[in-house]
């Protein structure tokens, strides 16, 4: 690579950069979850989008399908790390990693990314979606007994977050540097 190359990429990825920054976010949304709400019957017998406790949340997020979008799972009860991820590494199917020395300053369980529907992501991290090979957290299978209570944070992203597949995992990445989450690598 020579340094017209250089200098000309660089220049590039800045220009973009600036323009989603002028653009701004588009929404930002947050939803508490709690895990007593958590039930097996959501899995085989009732659509989890519909349940008296997910059905607003749901309703929102259906709003967005197609949109590229941030999320972090927040912990709002109190909790002990250790429990998480011995629960999380115990799980018998496809789980998320768990990092083995992460020590979260802020609460975060996990930061991720959606490019086009987040409310499908939400469903597989619940831990309700038809396909249980598919990753995700699936808490229903872990933070009842822990009487965990979170709180989903949902930010909408440009259109143009789109337009190069990079781009969401550079917005991903800082979101876990900005609060090292207890589950995922970044």
């Amino acid at each position: 690579m020579d340094q017209e190359l250089f200098k000309w990429t660089a220049d590039s990825y800045c220009a973009l950069f600036h323009h989603l920054a002028s653009l701004g976010i588009v929404k930002q949304m947050s939803f508490p979850i709690d895990s007593k709400d958590f039930d097996p019957k959501y899995r085989d017998r009732e659509d989890v989008r519909y349940a008296e406790p997910f059905k607003d949340m749901f309703a929102q997020l259906m709003e967005w399908d197609g949109s590229p979008c941030l999320y972090r799972w927040e912990i709002v009860s109190p909790y002990n790390a250790d429990d998480i991820k011995q629960a999380v590494e115990n799980l018998p199917k496809h789980t998320p990693h768990v990092v083995k020395n992460a020590v979260t300053d802020d609460d975060t369980l996990y930061v991720g990314k959606s490019e086009g529907c987040i409310y499908g992501r939400i469903i597989e991290h619940l831990g309700y979606h038809r396909n249980q090979a598919r990753h995700g957290l699936q808490l229903s299978d872990w933070a009842k007994p822990l009487r965990l209570r979170f709180v989903l944070h949902v930010t909408v992203l440009q259109p143009d977050c789109l337009q190069r597949p990079w781009v969401m995992e550079i917005f991903e990445t800082a979101l876990a540097e900005k609060h090292k989450p207890l589950i995922g690598i970044h």
